[in-house]
């Protein structure tokens, strides 16, 4: 998964468990966190040190990751009543569950089973190897689609193509279906 696989598939997994616990949540914070590994080690393993690492799934991609960002978020929560960081410690782990890491233990459960992380020494053109991804493998595209449809449909339930619905979840991450009603004073003479 790249980008809209990871953002759309992860908002609606978090919204609809968290609509049937009937729990408030942030939702800036689940999607920041659903791209959080790859904001991380992307520029990292694939760009800045491409010569050392040549893998863009490194440290965020690990468990020992998540359990940092759970405990800094669960410390932050219990002393601070914000949630934020335990909603981007959620969103990471739904990452490394889409990325499918269990097939790399090496990277989950570094450093357990080893300092080192993969090398793919195929990848120097990490923009144009997602490009040729994206135009014919499935597994790639497919995840993508579903995820643009999934923010698209979002988008239009709850209204973000209004431009106060959409400053408004940008001021606070609610996403909230409820409809506006103008109503209009009538004159009576």
């Amino acid at each position: 998964m790249i980008f809209f696989g990871h953002l759309g598939i992860t908002l609606l997994f978090v919204f609809l468990v968290f609509y049937y616990l009937k729990i408030e949540a942030d939702y800036r914070f689940v999607l920041i966190g659903a791209i959080l590994p790859d904001i991380i080690d992307k520029p990292v393993g694939d760009y800045l040190f491409y010569s050392v690492f040549q893998n863009g799934r490194l440290f965020a991609h690990t468990l020992l990751f998540v359990a940092i960002l759970t405990t800094i978020g669960w410390y932050v929560d219990k002393k601070y009543n914000f949630s934020g960081i335990l909603l981007l410690a959620l969103g990471s782990v739904i990452h490394l569950v889409l990325d499918q890491m269990w097939l790399t233990p090496k990277t989950l459960f570094w450093p357990l089973l080893g300092l080192q992380f993969d090398k793919y020494d195929d990848l120097e053109d990490y923009a144009g190897y997602i490009w040729g991804q994206l135009m014919h493998n499935p597994q790639a595209y497919v995840p993508e689609v579903i995820g643009f449809l999934i923010l698209a449909a979002f988008f239009v339930h709850f209204k973000l193509y209004r431009r106060e619905n959409f400053v408004a979840f940008l001021k606070n991450g609610k996403l909230s279906a409820r409809k506006t009603i103008t109503v209009t004073a009538l004159n009576k003479t």
